[in-house]
């Protein structure tokens, strides 16, 4: 009797936590896809900052900026995706004060996805020339190059647990950068 108690009771406690964890990383596949989402709406719009720079500031393998009206205001926004540690994070700076500046220190900053793969290249870029097979560009990136971003989270809850880990992968193109038409 005794044993059978055992047998179900790890049965049911087995059942718990991988109910848990699965719950878990249903969560986060459901965060990746909105950060995906957000950001290939956000980048389409990209576009020359208020203050007349570049629409792309910076391009690296773990954190991409640039400009876009992400919030339906007369100004645009300096928008950042980086990688701090196993969190995605958005940062959106608002111009402000005469003349205009994005000042980093009134820069908003969420969590939008808790459990990246750490050390995973998140953004790679292609020139105008990309068709779909040629390499990434080599970093340093020249901001004025790229025309098509990938961005690619790999989403792992724990990383020492099955199920592997998911990939989730989106390919943009600023509609204001475009040359071919």
């Amino acid at each position: 009797f005794f044993v059978v108690i055992g047998v179900v009771s790890a049965f049911l406690v087995s059942t718990v936590s991988t109910g848990g964890l699965l719950t878990r990383q249903i969560a986060a596949l459901q965060d990746g896809r909105r950060a995906l989402e957000a950001f290939a709406r956000e980048f389409r719009e990209a576009t020359a900052s208020s203050i007349g720079s570049f629409a792309i500031e910076s391009a690296a393998p773990g954190s991409f900026v640039f400009y876009a009206n992400v919030d339906e205001d007369s100004f645009r926004e300096r928008v950042r995706y980086f990688l701090d540690g196993t969190n995605l994070k958005k940062g959106v700076t608002k111009p402000s004060g005469t003349p205009l500046a994005y000042r980093p220190e009134t820069e908003t900053v969420q969590v939008l996805v808790s459990s990246v793969v750490a050390g995973s290249a998140l953004f790679a870029y292609y020139d105008g020339s990309y068709t779909g097979t040629q390499s990434a560009l080599v970093p340093p990136v020249d901001p004025t190059q790229v025309r098509y971003v990938s961005f690619t989270l790999v989403i792992d809850e724990q990383p020492d647990v099955p199920p592997a880990p998911l990939t989730l992968k989106i390919t943009v193109s600023p509609r204001n950068l475009k040359t071919n038409l």
